[in-house]
């Protein structure tokens, strides 16, 4: 009886530890829902460090959150010349926008290629979705069966593996890869991110989001701040998304939500960007505009401790 009682106890332990790390990769590898809720909460919450990891890259932007405020001013200026295609000594809505759209896939690529290696263990270009599957799930694609509490997760991947196969030739390169990891930069994966949205906000599995279901993947119950931005996104769920008025986002709704703030991601933060930093209120921003504003832009020790000030409060 001891011995069995070990037993179920590793083997509890391990589907637990399975289930960490694949819950764990899946936000790894870009969690698209993440970043949707991200986007859609900017809408309505002026939140720096989004704007810092739009404008540098999530992983470039906690760098700047460490140093002094001059030197983050000063790396800021040799930045500018990059931002300032034309060289007029001025950034424009359009330079703005195609700025955060490099940085944004620089982001993911740079994730890729973190990735990219473990899950082509022999080095050939290609991440089968065995190879895959093996790296992720910890044993093979044919080894899987469907009563195992993570196998829905294997359904949703193999689905967005497939859609980011565009050649079909069983096997993603690296671009390919960037895609299946990071859907939401790519336009032809659009539909795998409506599919994990309604997968993850669904949580009765009636095949819609209710208003309390869609609540839940925002609400942030210690943080007193959020509550006029929550009422904010009643009114919109109710105005705006549930088009039918049924009191259920389906699958469509979901769609006509989520793929235009994708699609105009660098555009409205480009414009939000101008406005918050545009001194002289031309639409245009010269250097001095961005670095008399650069934490708009960019964090610093400074702007890193008025934060951490701030929740404290």
């Amino acid at each position: 009886a001891v011995v069995s009682t070990q037993s179920t106890g590793i083997a509890m332990f391990i589907v637990l530890l399975l289930l960490s790390t694949v819950k764990s990769r899946d936000f790894d590898r870009g969690s698209d829902v993440e970043t949707l809720i991200e986007r859609e909460k900017h809408q309505f919450v002026d939140d720096p460090e989004f704007d810092h990891g739009a404008f540098l890259g999530k992983d470039m932007a906690d760098e700047f959150e460490d140093l002094p405020a001059e030197q983050s001013k000063a790396k800021l200026a040799e930045l500018l010349p990059r931002v300032d295609t034309d060289s007029d000594g001025e950034v424009t809505y359009a330079e703005l926008e195609a700025w955060i759209t490099l940085q944004t896939m620089e982001f993911v690529r740079r994730d890729t290629t973190t990735a990219f290696p473990k899950d082509d263990p022999n080095s050939d270009g290609k991440v089968t979705w065995d190879e895959y599957v093996v790296s992720t799930f910890g044993e093979s694609y044919v080894d899987l069966k469907e009563d195992m509490d993570y196998y829905s997760y294997v359904v949703r991947d193999k689905a967005r593996y497939d859609m980011a196969d565009v050649n079909k030739d069983g096997g993603l390169d690296f671009e390919e890869f960037t895609a299946f990891l990071h859907p939401e930069e790519f336009p032809h994966m659009a539909e795998a991110v409506v599919d994990d949205t309604l997968e993850d906000m669904d949580e009765d599995g009636d095949g819609k989001v209710s208003l309390l279901e869609y609540l839940g993947d925002f609400i942030d119950e210690d943080d007193e701040q959020e509550k006029d931005w929550i009422e904010q996104e009643k009114e919109s769920f109710k105005s705006d998304k549930d088009k039918d008025g049924d009191g259920y986002l389906n699958r469509e709704e979901l769609a006509a939500w989520i793929i235009p703030l994708e699609k105009n991601f660098s555009g409205e933060e480009a414009a939000s960007l101008i406005e918050k930093a545009d001194t002289n209120k031309d639409g245009i921003l010269s250097y001095q505009e961005v670095i008399e504003n650069y934490s708009v832009f960019v964090g610093s020790q400074a702007t890193d401790y008025g934060r951490l000030l701030h929740e404290e409060l």
